[in-house]
């Protein structure tokens, strides 16, 4: 018992000294954000101002800090390519972001895109720059990381007059990306899916030495996690998750996550690493609290917390200045076609819903899309509704459906906001019914999505038969040796999303023009609709 007490006195003597000595640094994080800049409350954003001003509030709380980004920071966002991300550098140069992980959609606009860094938007900030961490990204020619992304990068928090805390951090992007990428958009680039090993590679160059005098070492990762909802921990949702089992405690003091939009918040791998995950859209704001010694400028703990962004009844100079900024864009941006994002095309009858989260069904505006797929194609050669014309999607093109009431622009846009283009084939019944086979067995990114085509199935599932259903509801069984038209966007005919490009042979291909993207082909269809 005397012992005891000795030891607890020993230590609450010890106590006040440490805290004389410490400080917290926090190390913010946003994730998948996809240019959600316009608040939504059908849909759960709370809008870039909202996220402005949440992160200013905990840099009050933690006026010790920087903030970064784990990857897509646009992509699936139709205000962002409607007014070609001229606003993504003013909010990331207002949220201080000058460092972010690649994630797949970096790559939507191409590579050279990737490396101007907005360099063109009219509205970047002066001196505003960012900078891409990326260590398992390689060119294919050269075996080095691109130009326009670095392995690891160091950011310097002052404590005081002379000591600064250094944060390192090393980027990975998911080796699935080749599947989530439009082929051409990447072409000479590989990305290793050997985690691991890639991170041990840098760690014995000039790039890895940041990482050894660093006092706070950080992946920064556009590769997924998830809440084990048995155990209520942290765990990787990757392919490749045994290579990324292997990182320790004893080499990362944190981990920031992307990829999955899911919110995750506690310790993950064996040794027990911090790590977060902030969803999408700018729902949370993710942070890893970074105990400092400052007497010995070593760390001490590292907490990871996740803090809800909320829409903003009254917003601050700052985010209400953002706010004016995205309103005037709303106003007088057109889309490719003419029209203004503001503009009311139809009505919806009732809810309309498209959960990505619920992905093995088709849904009714993945039909709306299809259909509106197979209508452009008629019109463009102005075929009779007797022709059979069928559309079909990778289920991952469409972000979000409809509620009930006005359906305008914007809301169509958001809802399909890739503006791929389209493409026609003429497939027999028997590869259509080989494609459908495989489409609604694709358990890893959901189920196809079609229109004007009704598919039979057995008890197994198996696809049986195939029927076109015409506008007006006529009903043409197909036969498995004849060939028929079918409309696909050129993300997924070029092996998006697991589909084959065998699927697509290039040779039964149909040369088109004057047809429009996939997202003004859905918003030309929607004008004719007094109601969906």
């Amino acid at each position: 018992m005397k012992r005891f007490f000795t030891t607890a006195l020993s230590a609450l003597l010890i106590l006040p000294s440490l805290a004389q000595h410490t400080v917290d640094v926090a190390v913010f994080s946003i994730n998948d954000f996809h240019g959600a800049f316009v608040r939504s409350d059908h849909k759960g954003i709370a809008g870039a101002p909202a996220v402005w001003q949440t992160l200013d509030s905990l840099k009050r709380v933690y006026p010790l800090n920087v903030t970064v980004s784990a990857g897509d920071n646009f992509g699936g966002s139709y205000f962002y390519n409607a007014t070609q991300g001229v606003l993504m550098p003013v909010l990331f140069n207002d949220l201080g972001i000058r460092l972010s992980a690649l994630g797949n959609h970096e790559f939507d606009d191409g590579q050279r895109r990737l490396a101007e860094k907005w360099s063109t938007s009219p509205l970047r900030p002066a001196g505003w720059d960012i900078r891409y961490v990326c260590a398992n990204v390689r060119s294919t020619e050269t075996g080095r990381v691109p130009e326009f992304a670095q392995p690891t990068a160091v950011v310097e928090v002052p404590v005081s007059d002379n000591r600064r805390v250094s944060i390192a951090f090393e980027g990975l992007i998911a080796s699935s990306t080749p599947q989530q990428v439009s082929v051409r958009r990447i072409g000479g680039l590989s990305f290793d899916g050997r985690y691991a090993s890639v991170v041990d590679s840098v760690a014995a160059t000039s790039d890895g030495k940041c990482l050894k005098e660093a006092t706070v070492r950080l992946l920064l990762t556009h590769v997924g996690t998830c809440m084990n909802a048995k155990t209520g921990e942290p765990e990787w949702d990757d392919r490749d998750f045994a290579q990324l089992a292997r990182f320790s405690s004893k080499d990362w003091d944190g981990i920031l996550s992307s990829h999955t939009h899911q919110q995750v918040c506690g310790y993950i791998n064996e040794s027990r690493i911090p790590v977060v995950q902030g969803r999408w859209h700018g729902d949370y704001i993710g942070a890893l609290i970074c105990k400092v010694d400052t007497s010995t400028m070593r760390l001490v703990s590292v907490t990871p917390h996740t803090f809800r962004v909320t829409p903003k009844a009254h917003l601050e100079a700052g985010p209400a200045r953002l706010q004016q900024q995205i309103d005037s864009l709303l106003q007088h941006t057109c889309t490719q076609g003419g029209v203004p994002l503001g503009t009311v095309l139809t009505q919806a009858a009732a809810d309309m819903p498209h959960d990505r989260d619920d992905k093995f069904r088709q849904s009714g505006v993945g039909a709306l899309v299809c259909r509106s797929y197979a209508e452009e194609f008629r019109r463009s050669k102005g075929l009779s509704d007797k022709v059979p014309v069928m559309g079909c999607s990778h289920f991952g093109s469409i972000r979000a459906g409809f509620v009930k009431g006005p359906v305008s622009v914007l809301d169509v846009g958001e809802a399909l906001p890739f503006a791929n283009t389209l493409r026609v084939f003429q497939l027999t019944g028997e590869q259509l019914r080989d494609l459908m086979e495989f489409g609604l067995h694709n358990t890893r990114f959901g189920w196809i999505q079609v229109g004007n085509l009704e598919v039979t199935q057995d008890a197994d599932t198996h696809v049986t038969a195939l029927t076109y259903v015409s506008p007006k509801g006529k009903r043409i069984p197909l036969k498995m040796n004849r060939k028929y038209y079918l409309v696909a966007d050129d993300f997924m005919t070029h092996g998006g999303d697991g589909y084959s490009s065998d699927f697509f042979p290039s040779e039964q291909e149909v040369k088109t023009s004057g047809m429009h993207t996939t997202t003004d082909a859905f918003i030309n269809f929607l004008r004719e609709q007094k109601e969906i």
